[in-house]
């Protein structure tokens, strides 16, 4: 539905990305031509011509270390997964949410999809939305809309937009009223 190509569909099937992203996560590789830092939200490449390329890594580079910084954004987070049952299933639709608040008023926040996208999703739509907005059911549902608003779906997956709304909505809500 986001980031897919003529080549490929395909959703990332993974969880763990979505909470790296939303926790802005780096990794540092080791590789021929020494170590490498890389932001984990610039780490999937979209499948565009070569699905079969689906990270950055270079031939032979091995990650060595996940650097997960603390901010402020990371005391009120939180991950959403909605899935078919209960055990052993890959996400219908995902969202990881990482939120700094000023009262109800958003200072930051970083958000990633799964389920929904080729690549584990940042959503800076829905981000950039949110900046200096409060935060309430409004609000989440309009930075939802704004998150899906590029969003091709197809007729098996059409069902996944407002599942995944539902998600990202459910996530906000509920890193808002974290106590830290």
């Amino acid at each position: 539905m986001l980031g897919t190509s003529e080549h490929c569909i395909a959703a990332y099937p993974g969880d763990f990305a979505q909470a790296l992203i939303a926790l802005d996560a780096s990794i540092e590789t080791l590789g021929s031509n020494g170590i490498r830092t890389i932001a984990f939200a610039d780490f999937h490449q979209l499948p565009a011509d070569t699905p079969h390329v689906e990270t950055v890594l270079e031939p032979s580079e091995l990650i060595t270390v996940i650097h997960i910084p603390a901010g402020p954004w990371t005391r009120r987070s939180c991950y959403i997964k909605v899935r078919d049952r209960q055990s052993y299933q890959f996400a219908l639709t995902s969202a990881a949410v990482a939120l700094d608040l000023d009262g109800d008023t958003v200072k930051e926040i970083r958000i990633a999809l799964g389920g929904v996208a080729t690549i584990p999703w940042r959503a800076h739509e829905a981000e950039m939305f949110l900046a200096g907005k409060k935060l309430d059911e409004s609000t989440a549902t309009a930075s939802a809309d704004a998150a899906f608003a590029e969003a091709k779906a197809r007729q098996h997956n059409a069902f996944k937009i407002p599942i995944g709304k539902a998600t990202l909505i459910r996530a906000l809500l509920e890193a808002k009223t974290m106590e830290i």
